[in-house]
This record gives structure tokens, C-alpha cells and sequence, in this order.
């Protein structure tokens, strides 16, 4: 199994360093983009053909090469967005990030040097690396995307690492993603967003104080908005780390498919919480931790699971009376609704597996033979 992931670093150079560079990287960019657009062209070796001698009068050779291919592909996304019916224009850039590869840039992670392509010949730079980079030293660097912002230079450098795949162990845990609740796990484990949503609310007044002033304030809403961009990344990140380092390597993690959430029905404050968290960003930090340890990432529907009883299988709306307490109308079962939840998400998945042609389309209904219900019970325990 191959392990993909991205990293920002930081180049220990001013921005006139590379101002030239970038000016030529996006012209030859833009030039492919209205050669392709104008002649309906998305085909890379046809592109090469008509813009490669303009383009390699204004940068080194890889560095055309890397400019068309990135205009191919954003040219075929155009003719996508067409071919769906969408309108759309020639995609332009006034200022494009540089995509580099192995034969245009290098990278010496244990020196925190790095040599680059420009147009003024190959160039050696410095990096700033934090202390936990330490952990791809052993990884293979592939591409790279080279850019400025807020007047310094960045570089997103992809790393790629061979995994031994882990044997199963059997062993499943679902998960039940929120806002009260950022994640339960049917292992009995709570991470709590209490503290979250204070922050939160707190930050949403002072946006809306600041929205009525002018000139000042849209310059501290664009530092609040990074200011709390970077406080939700930093939960993400920790509460993903210690779901993780709690979950037995050959195990398997079970989320809900929450796609298209954020157009479900809920009550107006609920609609404002699920809008500010980025369970996506969640999502993601959770699916490559747990895969750089062996750790599985299954998915189910979320159809049902916070109505249905953990317990004896039955589904009714009205287990769900109050938001934090379930209670089964057939079996008078009572759990902590996020826990009951985590726990059917689990056994959906096991459900699917054993009987895909029943999963989970219809509610289960329970036996209403009391001696049965003991039966319809998970044979499998999370954890």
C-alpha cells in the first residue's frame, strides 16, 4: 500500500527571488490555456506540438513541459463544465503557482536545502522545517508546487511512502461525527466540541462586529478568518491523532458517508454549526493517520443510525425523543444517543458485508418475541 501526503514548507528567500520565474511560468501557462481554448484542443501532445517553441523562448525546458501539462489540465476541466452545460471562460491566471517535479527541483529534507529551476539557472535555497517533519525524512519526495503569499515562498511537496499492509484483526469501531459531540467512538470514547462552540460563537460576534466597520475592519476580518481557520485545523489534527493512537493497528474505522450534510434539514443554529466545522478537514487528517498505522477507513449510510436501537435493531423516530438520550420504544433499551449511533455504524458496515442485499435499504424491525431480542444483539463488540 502506498501512503500519499502533502506538506507545506517554508523557502528562507524574498519573493524577488522567484517574481521572474512565476511572470514567465504564467504567461507560457495562460499561452497554452487560449491556444487550447480557441482551437477546443485538450489533447497534451497536440498542445506540446503548438506552444512548446513559445513557451521554451521564456523558460527552461522542464519548466514549459510542466506549465503546458498543467494548462491541459485546466482546460479539460473547462470542457467539462461545457459539456455539462455551464458557462464558462478561458482559464487565465494572473499569478499561477509553479508545479514542479523530480527532474526540475531537489530536495535534501536532512539539510533543509532545496534546488530549483528558474530562469536564471538552477537555484539552491534554504527551508524551514518544523520538528515534526522528521517523520518523512525516510519518505520519497514526487512533485511540488512552488508559490507566493503574504510576501513569502512556499512549497507543497507531495511524499510518498511504501506501507506493509497490516492483517485485519477483526476488530471494528465506528465513529459518530458532530458538533456537541466532534467524534464518539463505539469503543465508549468521547471528544467533546463544548469548548469548540464557545470558541466559535465567539469568534462569529466578533466578525459581526467588525462587519460594520469599513476600511479597519475588513483588515481584522481577513486575520480573524485565518486566525480561526487555523483553530479548527489544530482540533482536527489533535482529535484525529488520539482517535488513532487509541484504535489497535489491523483494525478497521467505520464512518458515516455524510456527503451533502450541509443541505440537510436541521433547526436554523444547527444549519450555522454544521456550516462552520470542516468535518471534511476532518475527514482527511483522520483517513491518513490511520492509514500510516495499518488502520482501515470503511464507510456505511448515515440513513438511520441515530434512530435505530444499538441493542435489539428497531428503528423509530421517536427513540430519538431528546438530542442527547436514546431510549428504544420496543426494548426501553437507554444509551447516550451519539454512542447508540456509533455503535449501529459499526454493525451497519458488518450488515453490509454479510448481507449485501438487505443493507441497511430498510429499517430493521425487531421480533416482537421478547426471547428474540437477545439474539438480534451484535455478535461482534467494537474494540
Amino acid at each position: 500500500m502506498k501512503l500519499v501526503q502533502t506538506a507545506k514548507l517554508v523557502v528562507d528567500c524574498s519573493p524577488s527571488e522567484f517574481q521572474s520565474t512565476i511572470k514567465a511560468y504564467t504567461e507560457a501557462f495562460n499561452l497554452v490555456c487560449r491556444t487550447g481554448f480557441e482551437s477546443k484542443d485538450t489533447n497534451g501532445v497536440s498542445l506540446h506540438h503548438k506552444t512548446y517553441e513559445e513557451c521554451r523562448k521564456i523558460l527552461p525546458s522542464q519548466l514549459a513541459i510542466s506549465a503546458r501539462m498543467k494548462a491541459t489540465e485546466a482546460l479539460k476541466s473547462v470542457q467539462s463544465k461545457i459539456k455539462a452545460g455551464k458557462k464558462t471562460s478561458c482559464p487565465q491566471s494572473k499569478q499561477t503557482s509553479i508545479r514542479l517535479d523530480v527532474n526540475s527541483y531537489s530536495l535534501w529534507l536532512n539539510k533543509k536545502i532545496i534546488s530549483v529551476s528558474t530562469v536564471d539557472g538552477r537555484k539552491k535555497f534554504t527551508l524551514t522545517i518544523p520538528a515534526y517533519f522528521e517523520q518523512y525524512l525516510s519518505w520519497k519526495y514526487t512533485s511540488a508546487d512552488l508559490f507566493v503569499r503574504k510576501n513569502k515562498v512556499f512549497l507543497h511537496v507531495v511524499f510518498e511512502k511504501e506501507m506493509t499492509d497490516i492483517p485485519s484483526n477483526d476488530k471494528f469501531i465506528g465513529i459518530d461525527r458532530g458538533i456537541n459531540k466532534i467524534a464518539v467512538l463505539s469503543t465508549n470514547k468521547f471528544f467533546d466540541g463544548k469548548k469548540i462552540k464557545t470558541i466559535s460563537r465567539r469568534y462569529e460576534k466578533l466578525r459581526s462586529a467588525l462587519q460594520s466597520k469599513r476600511h479597519s475592519g475588513k483588515r481584522h476580518l481577513r486575520r480573524l478568518k485565518s486566525k480561526e481557520q487555523r483553530f479548527r485545523r489544530d482540533v482536527n489534527h489533535t482529535i484525529a491523532k488520539q482517535i488513532v493512537a487509541s484504535v489497535e493497528a489491523g483494525s478497521t474505522i467505520v464512518l458515516e458517508n455524510l456527503k451533502g450534510i450541509r443541505n440537510a434539514k436541521a433547526r436554523k443554529e444547527q444549519r450555522k454549526d454544521l456550516n462552520k466545522w470542516n468535518f471534511f478537514q476532518f475527514e482527511q487528517f483522520l483517513t491518513y493517520k490511520a492509514k500510516a498505522k495499518g488502520i482501515a477507513i470503511e464507510y456505511t449510510p448515515a440513513r438511520y443510525t441515530s434512530q435505530k436501537c444499538s441493542r435489539c435493531g428497531h428503528t423509530e423516530r421517536g427513540n430519538r425523543k431528546f438530542q442527547s438520550v436514546f431510549v428504544c420504544k420496543h426494548c426501553s433499551f437507554s444509551l447516550n444517543a451519539d454512542l447508540n449511533a456509533s455503535r449501529n455504524i459499526f454493525q451497519n458496515y458488518l450488515d453490509a458485508i454479510c448481507h449485501p442485499s438487505r443493507a441497511a435499504v430498510n429499517p430493521p424491525i425487531a421480533p416482537k418475541d421478547s426471547s428474540l431480542v437477545e439474539q438480534a444483539q451484535p455478535s461482534l463488540v467494537a474494540g
